[in-house]
């Protein structure tokens, strides 16, 4: 049974809040220790757990049919998981909206940029259950990792800037376990003064973002003692205007009494500590426990990589001859659907490529323009004709790799590449990669074991130390490792300057995998194991192989 997750983190606004309803300005951060992860499964017709989601599917539905998807193209059943503490004002429902929003742009083939998704589960709440909240947390959950908003167009471009998690001191969630109000609730008639104009209700929005502005130029100058300054006026401005319930107020008593910053991460429930170094997060730690709080010392969320996918399809195929006399071989159709079509699936289901470009060779590049009208692939995708004719004259794959990374060049600077040869064919989830490069920042690769005794010259090798590689050989002629890497890489932000260094030091530029022996030595490499069905068609058996084997 298929099966799809995807995660989305508790959010803490650092400074701000609440000012995201009403055009202001703030810090916030996700958190990496708490989160929703969301279950997405293979069912004869869509199951959704409760109203909150049934409202979120409701907007998505509509992005699918704008899209002209249907809905009910492949049915799920969702359920989730969430450590996040009910009403402890660290947004569980948006991150729950969130999570949703990522499984089913992957699980339907919809890719949808951290704006668009922040966006639509901020349209859920106000739009369709008429709950008023704002912007802040999801636009933290959407995009993840320490963040600056601007709330006048919270959604346009522009308006979010990341910044150094390191930047921030140490910082201490606590929770007195009485469950806050519901935001919806302490906002409505707040927002319904602000539209009548209440000036006391005006000029605390505008010092509460003004504050916000204080707050990260401390950060940004390593003045600690400043932004904890700014956590508690924070507070002190909200307290202004909105009633505190006394297990809160309690809460915030007992930090500032031993020097810490205080304030709420949400709209109460739970109080954020800000201190001044170690020692004094551990005092305050301490007291917490001891008056029979929980707390926790909560990290930044690393945010989810930008992938760019690089699709290699500019090869002539002369072993499949003659299927691919008169057709590229990555538009040969398995169980009807074009090899190409089924590697850009697979992409898409990872939720972190945003867009690709697929190289082709000239005499095939009319076929695949022809491809990408029907397919109409989930991805924007660019075509780059490499202007071969013939195999006599192609390229090789690295050189079109170089002129794909330079078709590719924009403004938006991926973080990574996942470079594929378009004539794999699989079922292994590269999620696992991203996760894998999203920790380390290391590039990876996917290894699989080649029956022993290792042929002399035909497989590429690779030999490990734990998950990183310490060799990698190109069809050596004495092998002494029975692992050999498939023709899927993901590779770090600067491989246009490492790709073009390899060719100017005249670099072999057919083979990729003499592209990773030199690139292994200049740069970490990890190996994740291959898991599932993986073919390399290579011939008209494994064509008909591969029918069997992937033909759905």
């Amino acid at each position: 049974m298929i099966s799809l997750t995807a995660s989305a983190q508790a959010r803490i606004g650092l400074l701000g809040n609440p000012s995201d309803i009403y055009g202001g300005q703030g810090l916030g951060f996700s958190v990496a220790e708490l989160g929703v992860t969301v279950t997405l499964t293979e069912a004869t017709a869509n199951r959704l757990p409760n109203e909150l989601l049934a409202a979120a599917w409701k907007l998505f539905g509509a992005e699918l049919d704008a899209a002209g998807l249907s809905g009910s193209s492949r049915p799920f059943a969702l359920t989730f998981t969430s450590n996040v503490p009910f009403q402890g004002g660290l947004s569980g429902s948006s991150a729950l909206v969130v999570a949703a929003t990522r499984a089913w742009s992957r699980w339907f083939g919809l890719p949808m940029a951290a704006l668009r998704v922040a966006e639509l589960a901020f349209r859920v709440e106000n739009e369709v259950l008429g709950i008023r909240a704002g912007a802040l947390d999801r636009l933290v959950q959407a995009h993840d990792g320490l963040l600056a908003m601007n709330f006048e167009r919270p959604f346009a471009e522009g308006a979010v800037h990341r910044l150094n998690a390191n930047l921030l001191p140490p910082l201490l969630l606590a929770w007195h376990g009485v469950p806050g109000q519901n935001s919806g609730d302490v906002h409505e008639p707040m927002f319904v003064r602000w539209q009548d104009g209440d000036q006391e209700v005006r000029s605390v929005m505008q010092n509460l973002a003004d504050n916000a502005v204080a707050g990260r130029q401390a950060l940004e100058d390593a003045d600690h003692e400043a932004f904890l300054q700014c956590v508690n006026r924070n507070f002190e401005l909200r307290a202004s205007v909105f009633s505190i319930a006394d297990a809160d107020r309690e809460l915030i008593e007992l930090g500032r009494s031993l020097g810490a910053g205080a304030k709420f991460p949400g709209s109460g429930g739970a109080v954020l500590f800000a201190c001044r170094d170690e020692n004094h997060r551990t005092e305050v730690a301490a007291a917490c426990s001891q008056a029979g709080h929980q707390t926790l010392r909560p990290t930044v969320h690393v945010p989810w990589p930008q992938i760019r996918a690089v699709f290699l399809a500019a090869g002539f195929a002369t072993r499949l001859y003659p299927l691919t006399k008169t057709l590229a071989k990555p538009l040969l159709e398995v169980g009807g659907k074009a090899m190409l079509t089924r590697i850009v699936d697979q992409v898409v289901r990872t939720g972190a490529v945003v867009d690709g470009v697929v190289v082709v060779n000239h005499r095939f590049h009319a076929d695949f323009v022809k491809w990408q009208a029907t397919a109409r692939p989930a991805l924007p995708v660019v075509l780059v004709d490499d202007g071969a004719d013939s195999n006599e004259t192609r390229l090789g794959a690295i050189r079109d790799l170089a002129l794909a990374l330079q078709a590719a060049a924009t403004d938006v600077q991926p973080d990574g590449y996942l470079v594929l040869a378009c004539d794999n064919l699989f079922d292994f989830d590269l999620s696992q990669l991203v996760h894998r490069f999203r920790a380390s920042g290391g590039g990876q690769l996917i290894v699989r074991e080649v029956p022993t005794p290792v042929p002399s010259g035909r497989y590429s090798e690779v030999l490990l130390d734990g998950d990183k590689v310490s060799r990698f050989r190109e069809k050596p002629e004495h092998p002494e490792s029975n692992l050999s890497a498939i023709a899927v890489y993901l590779l770090p932000k600067e491989l246009p300057e490492l790709v073009a260094t390899y060719l100017d030091d005249g670099g072999n530029p057919d083979a990729p995998g003499h592209f990773l022996a030199w690139l292994s030595q200049r740069l970490p490499l990890e190996a994740t194991p291959l898991t599932g069905n993986w073919l390399d068609i290579g011939s008209v058996e494994d064509l008909e192989k591969a029918q069997t084997t992937f033909g759905d």
